[in-house]
């Protein structure tokens, strides 16, 4: 062999021995890399799913806390209601009083929204024709039941001059709902 070519051989081996080196090296630098991807990419797998959890953790949250107002809120509306229900049924019970107790309780009402000076109380056409003569005295002498009906239901209107006062049944339960409900709430609920 010639020196040339010992020289040759000698560049070959040397480079053939370097790409080994070369490659090696690469497919370290590889075999980390990829490594480092992998234990990154389960980092962020993690992460994403306790991220994922989390959200799915508030949502959940967010659904109990609404279906718990929901339900407060049926609640209350169904004690509404019932509340509701229980006064209209109160007023209705005052309908079907007896004549001697309803007008006990017209006059009772009378007295106490009585004014100073003469007024004139003016009662259903029915509630005229079925007032006992007992009535008229015990609402007073400073108060006239007019013989002119009221267009009214029940209760009655009662005037002082250019002061009209409307105490019929709906008109009272109308202005005290609120008291009312109160203390129908605290009888049926506590």
């Amino acid at each position: 062999m010639s020196g040339l070519e010992k020289i040759t051989a000698r560049l070959t081996s040397d480079t053939e021995a370097e790409c080994v080196t070369l490659i090696e090296t690469a497919e370290e630098k590889a075999a980390s890399r990829i490594a480092a991807a992998q234990k990154d990419g389960n980092r962020q797998i993690e992460e994403a799913a306790f991220e994922a959890h989390k959200k799915a953790a508030a949502v959940l949250q967010r659904a109990e806390s609404q279906v718990r107002s929901e339900a407060r809120a049926a609640s209350l509306q169904a004690k509404v209601e019932l509340i509701d229900g229980v006064l209209d049924a109160a007023k209705e019970s005052l309908h079907s009083l007896s004549p001697d107790n309803y007008f006990h309780t017209l006059a009772s009402l009378a007295k106490s929204n009585k004014q100073p000076g003469t007024g004139e109380m003016r009662l259903s056409k029915a509630d005229l024709t079925r007032m006992p003569t007992w009535f008229i005295d015990e609402v007073g002498e400073r108060v006239r039941v007019s013989p002119v009906p009221a267009e009214i239901k029940d209760g009655f209107i009662l005037r002082y001059g250019d002061v009209e006062m409307n105490c019929t049944l709906d008109a009272l339960f109308a202005a005290h709902r609120e008291a009312l409900r109160l203390k129908a709430n605290e009888l049926l609920f506590g």
